[in-house]
């Protein structure tokens, strides 16, 4: 993948290298537009412009053969044709003809050119972009423009080499053009071509190169404002941003000393520290570059090659300030250029160990490449007397480069940022599910204990001394503060998902706290401290959520007993504005100033006081700041260290509008106890004289992995009502419902291995809501769990820790439901097999009138028949759950008795019974079954069939079968067979579907139909042995 990685960001490199590259000569052939295409060029100092056609865009470089007149200055013809002279091909430097004269440093001369043209009347012009390092123009004698002051010896000579433009109307045909030149450089002379042209022409191309210079400018002045704009307003000071910025300076004054030198045009510099200022602004740039790569990835790039070289800089530096301006242009192809190389090799070199960490660098590498190809060109440029106008493209391009490298970063942090944030979130959420999976496993054997003493108290046969009951009363209290802690831990993701709701009604505030003070009263034994309340007794309600109140006042009453050590808590009520101000004052260590603008924030407990650790988690006074704001009020604290603190809450009063509400959550509370106490009285009077629905206890399997939390269970429901099962694990309560039957599943939700959730999925692939019912224990009430539990199929909830009155209550209800839907289904078929189809009677009459008249016996045989099928059919016993096997064959045997009197030979019987005599089935099971066999399998053939009766005992059930052989069904009328109708549809007799819900409501598995067409039906089902 690294290797994949190199090759492409080499072929990233070749493609950049080869466009800016390409984008380069573009510009150079766009600058060839604005030359004449043929430009002529001068013979023997002479430039026959005559019949020439000139634009206002294009100009013509005077190249060609000069007359030179060396050590002389001449401005008239008549000088010229005295003075020696030679001919020079410009441009090029004068170094050779001056080769002779070595021990004289100044070099001047005159360079003179004859131009021939038409007659024009237009302002015409020159431009000069390079004459080292002073020069005059003179046009037929008369000066029009120049440069530093030329001059025959080195006192008067001024060096100024900065590019100028002239203009003139010529008045003649010819004009002679003559050029002062001196220098005291090596490179003298005319070494960059002399444009000519018309004025607009000569403006327009001098105006495009100053444009673009001072776009380039004001691109990098903004980016270093915004450079230092950052420094200033980020979170910490990056000096990477200084550097940038500094880097960016320096590169607008070498942008602003060369090609059009703008920066000396509008300040006034002598030659030498033109070349001093010049000389710095490069050294800078190549200074900075590897100062900010270093900022940006300190790791990678080398410390000593760094400091190494920004010594050489500064060195550098310090020798172009102090040293002449000839020994610094003497050095310069080794100093400067060694500068500008390392500076961008330096820290391509070394960005390249971070390619395979870093995606952006690439874009650095890019940018310092970008640098390095315009350092090239310039040197190139430099070097050739080849004239090319400014190009700015490849600093912007590196600046766009520095700046996708930005944005890029911006971009990767923002997502790494973000990633952590959701990071940290899922933390965050795991840490509030940790506390409130711990709270439940410590809410558990708090329950245990709650319910275990509440038990004791409530125990009136084994009675208990005062000072017992007092001191269990005291356990009580001292559990519902810890239950009120524990709450406190799942009320935080409460809060954070905003899953509370409040229930405002009419609160009593000096009930709330005379209650918070009773059950604190416990902590503050032992220490030297008053629990006080100072709240009159007209003291106005509140509107507010009591127990959410009680939650706010405990917390609060709570955290400044622990840091109270003597003296008093007080808290006292006062009206402001319409509205109630609750304090809590107590004179503790107080809290220092830095830790109180922290201490509403959640789990910022340890730096409340740097005095002591207090313990707990830090998220009391959270809570209570979140529950203030929900319910409309404020909470603010005050506190000076050694003397103590006041927190002040701020809640509504109630209004006379408000009393609806409050009145209906009251009326509500009490409707709701005596609902309890009438199924108390309702379950009573079932159990013990409802003959009519079950003369047993209802049958209750309880599941939990701690079977300390069974006990508790069992103790709650008492063994005299209820006929409960315990087992500790799904597995064990799915092998007990095979073999038993319940009428309610009580189930912990929490448990390993498998949850309560998945045990209720596997009991509902079996049994319906209504056929077993399933009450889920949670110690979590929020909305996805109530929804989760629904979803996998329960009845109803219980939150722990379980109050014992709501758990009977909700047991009772859901026990009395599933007797009673099971007590239906029974009468159901009791009432369906009650109902004799007419033309049965009829039909069964006739042939006992018919056997009267041939053979009398046969009738009275007929009608005992006859008769023990009414008498079975309306028996009572059809009500009951079971019935002895003799019972449902005597029924079926009247039945076939008298289906064999009317069919005779079409209807024959075979009877297969295994000798059992304490077998017990459900009513109406066989019956219904052989009757449909015989109407709808033997007598819808011509020829009828054959039905048997089939009881075979094996080792752990015992199989009933009907088998006939008539008509037969397929696979689609056999699957639809047992689908329950719409209770519109009419239905006749008892029917399948009766039988087979009975079946799997007792035993868990219903009817079996194997059929084929034309072959016959057989009809299978199993009575557990010992399932009596």
């Amino acid at each position: 993948m690294k290797q994949i990685k190199k090759y492409k960001w080499a072929l990233i490199i070749v493609i950049f290298l080869i466009s800016i590259t390409a984008i380069r000569l573009l510009w150079i052939g766009f600058l060839t537009r604005l030359d004449f295409p043929d430009n002529p060029s001068a013979n023997h100092g002479i430039l026959d412009l005559r019949g020439w056609q000139f634009s206002d865009r294009k100009t013509l470089q005077l190249n060609g053969e000069w007359e030179f007149f060396p050590n002389t200055f001449i401005t008239t013809k008549e000088q010229a044709e005295k003075s020696k002279k030679v001919y020079l091909h410009v441009p090029q430097k004068w170094d050779a003809l001056f080769e002779n004269d070595k021990k004289n440093s100044l070099q001047y001369g005159t360079y003179r050119l004859r131009i021939l043209l038409d007659e024009h009347k237009q302002d015409f012009g020159f431009r000069v972009s390079e004459l080292n390092n002073a020069s005059a123009i003179y046009v037929n004698g008369h000066l029009i423009g120049k440069t530093g002051q030329p001059a025959n010896t080195l006192e008067d000579h001024k060096g100024k080499n900065i590019p100028y433009s002239v203009s003139f109307t010529p008045e003649k045909k010819e004009i002679e053009l003559l050029i002062h030149v001196s220098s005291n450089r090596e490179k003298g002379g005319i070494i960059k071509p002399i444009r000519f042209g018309l004025m607009e022409a000569i403006n327009f191309r001098n105006y495009l190169s100053i444009g673009l210079q001072l776009l380039l400018c004001v691109v990098l002045l903004l980016h270093s404002v915004y450079a230092v704009i950052l420094y200033f307003i980020g979170p910490s000071p990056n000096k990477g941003l200084i550097y940038f910025s500094l880097l960016l300076i320096c590169a607008i004054f070498s942008v602003l000393v060369s090609d059009d030198k703008l920066l000396f045009k509008w300040f006034s510099f002598d030659y030498k520290w033109s070349i001093k200022i010049l000389f710095l602004s490069y050294i800078g740039v190549g200074a900075f570059i590897p100062l900010v790569i270093n900022q940006l990835f300190p790791s990678y790039i080398n410390r000593r090659a760094l400091r190494i070289f920004i010594s050489y800089c500064v060195l550098y530096s310090l020798f172009v300030i102090l040293v002449p301006q000839d020994f610094i242009l003497q050095s310069s192809k080794v100093l400067l250029s060694s500068a500008l190389i390392f500076s961008v090799l330096i820290p391509a070199i070394n960005l390249r160990k971070a390619t395979t960490d870093i995606d952006e660098i690439i874009f650095l590498i890019l940018a310092c490449l970008s640098i390095g190809i315009n350092i090239i060109w310039s040197t190139i440029k430099t070097n050739v007397s080849i004239e090319l106008m400014h190009y700015p493209f490849d600093m912007i391009l590196a600046l766009l480069c520095f700046a996708a490298f930005w944005f890029k970063r911006f971009f990767r942090v923002s997502s790494e940022v973000k990633q952590l944030a959701d990071k940290l979130q899922l933390e965050d959420k795991r840490k509030d599910d940790f506390l409130v999976n711990t709270s439940h496993e410590l809410r558990n054997p708090l329950y245990v204990i709650m319910n275990m003493i509440q038990s004791i108290l409530d125990d009136n046969v084994h009675s208990i001394s005062t000072e017992h009951r007092n001191r269990l009363k005291i356990l009580i209290n001292v559990s519902k503060r810890m239950s009120f802690l524990l709450n406190d831990i799942l009320d935080v993701t409460r809060l954070k998902e905003k899953t509370i709701q409040l229930h405002l009604s009419k609160v009593h505030l000096q009930a709330v706290v005379i209650g918070v003070i009773d059950m604190t009263k416990q902590m503050v034994e032992g220490k030297p401290v008053r629990l006080q309340m100072s709240i009159s007794n007209t003291f106005p309600p509140i509107k507010a959520d009591e127990n959410r109140l009680v939650q706010i006042v405990f917390n609060l009453i709570h955290n400044a007993i622990k840091f109270t050590d003597e003296g008093s808590i007080t808290v006292r009520a006062t009206l402001a504005n319409g509205k109630a101000q609750i304090y809590i004052e107590d004179t503790g260590i107080g809290i220092d100033p830095e830790a109180l603008q922290k201490i509403f924030q959640p789990y910022e407990q340890a730096s409340i006081n740097n005095f002591r650790d207090s313990g707990g988690i830090g998220i009391g006074l959270s809570i209570c700041k979140e529950l203030v704001e929900l319910h409309s009020g404020t909470i603010t604290a005050h506190s000076v260290p050694g003397k103590g603190s006041t927190f002040i809450l701020t809640l509504p009063l109630f209004k006379e509008e408000d009393n609806e509400g409050g009145s209906s959550n009251l009326c509500f509370v009490n409707d709701h106890l005596d609902t309890i106490a009438a199924a108390e009285e309702t379950h009573e009077t079932h159990l013990f004289t409802g003959k009519n629905i079950s003369l047993s206890k209802p049958r209750i399997l309880a599941v939990d992995d701690d079977t300390i939390n069974l006990n508790v269970l069992t103790t709650i429901l008492g063994e005299k009502e209820f006929d409960i099962t315990t087992v500790t694990s799904a597995l064990q309560a799915m092998e007990k419902i095979e073999v038993q039957q319940f009428d309610l599943v009580i189930s912990d939700v929490m448990m390993p291995q498998v949850s309560g959730y998945e045990l209720t999925q596997m009991i509902r692939k079996r049994f319906s809501i209504s056929e077993l019912p399933i009450l889920l224990l949670t110690a979590r009430s929020r909305t996805e769990d109530i929804v989760t539990g629904f979803q996998s199929g329960a009845n109803d909830y219980v939150t722990k820790p379980v109050d014992s009155w709501e758990l009977k209550a909700r047991v009772h209800g859901l026990t009395k439901i599933k007797l009673s839907i099971e007590e239906r289904i029974r009468m159901e078929g009791a009432w369906l097999q009650s109902q004799i189809k007419p033309h049965f009677l009829f039909n069964t009459l006739n042939s006992i009138a018919a056997l009267g008249m041939i053979d009398v016996s046969k009738m009275q045989e007929l009608l005992d028949e006859f008769s023990n099928y009414l008498r079975l059919s309306f028996d009572f016993q059809n009500a009951d759950p079971l019935v002895p096997l003799e019972h449902e064959l005597s029924l079926v045997h009247s039945y076939l008795s008298i289906e064999k009197a009317r069919f005779g030979d079409r209807l024959k019987l075979q009877w297969e019974l295994d000798h059992t005599t304490d077998l017990f089935i459900p009513p109406l099971s066989i019956q219904p079954l052989v009757e449909n066999a015989v109407k709808h399998g033997l007598l819808k053939k011509v020829k009828g069939g054959e039905v048997c009766i089939r009881i075979k005992i094996e080792a752990k059930y015992t199989e009933v079968s009907i088998i006939d052989n008539g008509i037969g069904m397929n696979e689609e009328e056999v699957r639809k067979l047992l689908i329950r109708k719409d209770n519109s549809e009419k239905r006749t007799g008892i029917g399948l579907q009766n039988v087979d819900r009975r079946l799997k409501q007792l035993y868990g598995r219903g009817l079996k139909i194997h059929s084929k067409p034309d072959e016959g039906t057989c009809i299978t089902f199993h009575i557990p042995n010992g399932a009596n």
